[in-house]
């Protein structure tokens, strides 16, 4: 941290938990809606996430678009090739010669369930602090 920036001596306030979070229950999020769900899970902070599994080009924030039919197909095909061809235990990129990667929370690597491993994401539809 470069000294001028004066930040390794300052303290900050800790933010209190907010109200949840919660997706809209109409619109995009419901028309086409979820193939499957809703799941929960516990992250390390002590909230819970909800969310269920939508196909690739049929996620929420994709109904904004007017696509063809053929585009949808088109990059629904290659999400689907794509989660066929690459595991989530391989290397993508060359590990960093400096620095450190940042840790995600094991709780947001879920496993799709049975049927919806190729072409399937999960959408966070609400976080709460238990």
């Amino acid at each position: 941290m470069p000294p001028e920036t004066k930040l390794l001596t300052q303290q900050f306030k800790l933010a209190s938990p907010g109200k949840p979070y919660t997706s809209p229950t109409n619109g995009a999020w419901a028309k086409p809606g979820p193939k499957l769900g809703p799941f929960t899970t516990k992250l390390v902070d002590g909230s819970t996430v909800t969310y269920s599994w939508y196909r690739f080009v049929e996620q929420p924030s994709f109904q904004q678009y007017n696509w063809s039919e053929q585009k949808k197909a088109k990059l629904q095909a290659f999400v689907e090739k794509l989660h066929a061809s690459w595991p989530v235990d391989r290397d993508y990129m060359a590990p960093p010669t400096r620095g450190k990667l940042v840790t995600l929370d094991p709780a947001l690597l879920v496993t799709p369930p049975q049927g919806l491993e190729l072409g399937y994401v999960p959408i966070v539809t609400r976080q709460e602090k238990q």
